[in-house]
Formats: structure tokens, sequence, C-alpha cells
């Protein structure tokens, strides 16, 4: 079974590096390690990524390869691109209401569009559903002949790395 999570390291990877070594560090609570505390901040961060790919590698999915077929030939396989939506979430906590929200548009590894955040303050849960419907759509139109139907990754940042000027948070 697996390890369970840190509430205090997940909140923390939320936070920017200066952020995190200010409250942690020497000066805050002392728990930053220093090293492994980079390497853990990262995994939260990108821990669906993480995981998707080992998913997709347990599935038997090669990325690429390469194969001698005994001529000295060298095939090289490489994998469809497939669009991946990635939703950015402003929140301190999981049952805190969102601050903001934004989200970007992947084909393979490069940017295809982007919805900068934007606040969500005063809407109901059921607007903020009809947003992300609305955002997905959007993106299904950047596609050539594909469609985006979910996102792939969610990223949880912390409100206090809100972009968006002027905001309540940052007076």
């Amino acid at each position: 079974m697996p390890k369970a999570q840190s509430e205090k390291c997940r909140l923390c990877a939320k936070l920017s590096a200066e952020e995190a070594i200010a409250r942690h560090g020497p000066s805050g609570t002392g728990c930053w390690v220093g090293e492994p505390c980079h390497k853990r901040r990262s995994y939260y961060r990108n821990r669906d990524r993480i995981n998707a790919s080992k998913r997709q590698q347990y599935r038997g999915v090669a990325v690429t390869a390469e194969v001698d077929d005994g001529k000295g030939t060298v095939l090289t396989v490489v994998p469809a691109v497939a669009p991946a939506a990635v939703l950015y979430l402003y929140r301190a906590r999981v049952d805190d209401p969102l601050h903001a929200i934004g989200a970007e548009l992947w084909l393979g590894q490069s940017k295809i569009a982007q919805i900068e955040p934007v606040h969500t303050m005063g809407l109901m849960p059921a607007q903020i559903k009809v947003f992300l419907k609305d955002i997905l759509t959007a993106f299904s139109g950047q596609v050539p002949g594909g469609s985006v139907t979910q996102f792939e990754v969610q990223k949880e940042l912390s409100p206090d790395c809100c972009p968006i000027r002027p905001c309540p948070l940052h007076q």
C-alpha cells in the first residue's frame, strides 16, 4: 500500500519555492530539508502527469523504440500525438472555494492554446462546471480533426500565486 500524502507537503508544493522556504525554512517551521523537499514538491506538483506516464508504461505502450532487424537497419517507432488539456486551480485546500481557474492545451511538446486565469468569485459550482465545459469546447476547436473531452492533468496552485491583477489577495 502506498504511503499517504502529507497534507503539509501538498500545501507547500502549491507555493513558489521562495515562499515555501520562507514559511518552512529556519525562520519558519524548520521542516525544510533542502533537496528532498525540492523533489517532494516537484512530485506533488506533477503527480497526475507522472502517474499517467506510469499507467501508460504498465499498459505496454512504448513511447519510442529502436529495433535492429539483423540487417543493420534501425527503425524508430514514434507514437501518435494526442492533445492534452491542463487545468490550473488556484485554491489553498481541496475543500476551499476556488480563487481562480486557468487552462492550457498541449499537443505533444508544444503549447497550442492558453486560457489566462480568471477569478471565480461569485460563481456558483454549476457555473464553474459550465465554464470548464466551455474551455474544453474552445480547446476542441483548436485541434484539427480532434476533440478534447477532459482535462488530462489538474494542477493546484496556492491563491498567493494568482497572476491576476487587481486581485483581492494582493492589495
